[in-house]
């Protein structure tokens, strides 16, 4: 009977090792599983901050290109009422000038003996010659003036923006940073 309870307690001990071996085994496996697990997730979540910084990004882009096609368009606009301004005044030069060289030529003709009368025609396309310049160069200040403060607001905008969505980005990604850490 000993030694049956020799080989018996022989039998216990052989599988009492075999068991805690399994389980030992079983253990690390489990460990193995939730450390990929957890790197899965994390794998998981980075691929979705990603895919929203992406997003976030992409939209931002899109939004400065149309602000600035927006600002290409305003200062071609300007461009244009600029040329159209100087040809308006090249042509109320050309015609007073042109009414000018007419009402002397006349004048010749006419009484070329009354150089008082040339003398007073002269004068009036004089004195016209300069309200046109004093009120051409009145337009191209006013113009100036509008053209500028239409440029500076554009640039302030812009900058706004810029700053504005470089801010809005940097709070996301420090957020996104945080949750992550935490």
């Amino acid at each position: 009977m000993s030694n049956q309870k020799e080989v018996s307690q022989k039998e216990i001990k052989n599988t009492q090792e075999k068991t805690s071996e399994f389980l030992k085994t079983q253990n690390q496996e489990l460990q193995k599983k939730s450390i990929s697990d957890i790197s899965e997730s994390t794998k998981e979540n980075i691929n979705q901050y990603q895919k929203i910084n992406r997003n976030i990004l992409e939209k931002s882009i899109y939004a400065t290109n149309k602000f600035q096609q927006e600002n290409i368009k305003i200062i071609q606009s300007i461009s244009d009422n600029y040329k159209e301004l100087q040809n308006n005044i090249f042509n109320t030069y050309q015609s007073a000038f042109s009414q000018f060289l007419h009402n002397i030529s006349e004048s010749n003709w006419k009484n070329f003996s009354a150089p008082e009368r040339y003398s007073n025609i002269y004068n009036k396309s004089i004195q016209q010659i300069k309200d046109n310049s004093i009120q051409c160069s009145k337009r191209l200040n006013d113009l100036a003036l509008t053209s500028t403060e239409t440029f500076n607001n554009s640039i302030e905008i812009a900058q706004k923006y810029y700053n504005e969505s470089f801010q809005n980005y940097f709070k996301f990604v420090n957020e996104i940073e945080k949750s992550y850490y935490n």
